[in-house]
């Protein structure tokens, strides 16, 4: 840490259990940060004791989400978020607890809801970093900006590659609703690599996964590439960035949706972040 950041930096990784997320999870730990994660299982990594927390809670499910996190805000200020978790879409149209294509809320619903939290209960004068992580595939979304969409349109690709958008676009929208706010928001797109994202799949896709997922790169070497570019000076808002070598990307959405998408947003989420 440099001499601008706080002596104990605290960081926010959803997801932060298993694969990309445990990898970040142990660097931050071993970079001095304390780390609270989500996450479906217990870990135990070096040096973790009093400074690791595990916060139980179903993305799927907005108001047990909302409780967990504002419960977290109470105690902890974060320096750093990392928007990591989630789902490979199910090979069917599933809905959460709420109402919504699954992979939706998992993604970047429940994502969007927890960040704005954080945002709203942080010191606006101390530094806050958060950083997406997307997919490669959030380049072929298309452009319908909806959160919801009938059953007869699903296709999980197509609902994978839209959540991912999503999560890509929600960094200059935060930035734009928190201007006062010593915030930077970026996206992180960490390629094609090995993870556990394909647990809703079907029994064959485990299998074709688990028999190629030793030829990609590591989650390690990923998180690598990640600790790269948060330590980028020239990071811009919005953008999205691959390495910590190269201009980040701007994602692009058709102008006359944006707005109302995210008043949408903003409607849904009002009884939890007024």
């Amino acid at each position: 840490m440099t001499s601008s950041e706080p002596d104990i930096g605290k960081v926010f990784v959803t997801g932060g259990t298993s694969g990309l997320g445990l990898a970040l999870t142990g660097n931050f730990l071993e970079k001095g940060y304390d780390v609270v994660v989500t996450g479906r299982n217990n870990i135990s990594l070096p040096g973790s004791k009093g400074r690791l927390t595990l916060l139980r809670t179903d993305f799927s499910n907005l108001a047990r989400t909302f409780e967990n996190v504002k419960k977290i805000c109470r105690d902890h200020q974060f320096d750093v978020v990392v928007n990591n978790a989630g789902v490979l879409s199910p090979p069917d149209f599933h809905l959460s607890d709420d109402g919504f294509e699954y992979t939706l809320q998992v993604n970047f619903l429940s994502h969007l809801m927890i960040n704005e939290i954080i945002i709203m209960n942080a010191d606006p004068g101390r530094p806050l970093m958060i950083v997406s992580v997307v997919s490669p595939v959030y380049r072929i979304a298309e452009n319908d900006l909806r959160l919801h969409k009938p059953s007869e349109e699903y296709r999980p690709l197509k609902a994978y590659s839209a959540s991912k958008l999503y999560l890509a676009l929600m960094g200059s929208y935060l930035s734009g609703k928190y201007p006062a706010n010593s915030l930077k928001c970026i996206g992180f797109d960490p390629g094609t690599f090995s993870s556990g994202i394909y647990r809703m799949q079907k029994k064959w896709f485990r299998i074709m996964y688990s028999i190629a997922a030793p030829f990609m790169r590591s989650p390690e070497k990923v998180a690598a590439r990640f600790g790269e570019v948060i330590k980028r000076k020239d990071l811009a808002d919005g953008a999205v960035y691959r390495s910590g070598k190269g201009k980040g990307s701007f994602p692009v959405a058709e102008t006359s949706e944006v707005m109302p998408f995210w008043k949408e947003c903003d409607k849904i989420l009002e009884k939890y972040i007024s």
